[in-house]
């Protein structure tokens, strides 16, 4: 009975610490998301083109502080589409190739800021 104990014992051990171990995460590249944005056969590749895009853009917006750190994305009102905003940055980023193995979300933020800039 000591050596079945034992044995589940060091079996769920090992096992645990298989799914302790954690994923390696890597940063998403602007190529990458671009190519995905651009798959429009693709359902899945755009879904995760417009999620990734948005919260981009709600996490600047979580971000801003009037002092601290202000605005510098501005958009008219009525704003462009997602869709407009997000063609603009596939066009951006093919022109700008020097970005595509940069991380996705500085390069947009590259591409909404200088699209988009405040008025001074």
């Amino acid at each position: 009975m000591k050596k079945l104990l034992l044995a589940s014992s060091l079996s769920l051990l090992a096992v645990s610490a298989t799914f302790a171990t954690p994923a390696k995460s890597e940063v998403m590249a602007t190529g990458a998301l671009v190519s995905m944005c651009k798959n429009k056969a693709n359902a899945a590749e755009q879904n995760f083109c417009h999620g990734y895009s948005q919260g981009v853009y709600d996490m600047y917006l979580a971000s801003r502080h009037p002092v601290k750190n202000p605005a510098f994305v501005c958009f008219s009102n009525p704003g462009p589409s997602r869709n407009d905003v997000i063609g603009s940055f596939v066009g951006w980023a093919e022109i700008n190739t020097q970005f595509s193995k940069m991380p996705a979300a500085d390069s947009m933020m590259r591409f909404l800021a200088s699209t988009y800039p405040c008025k001074q």
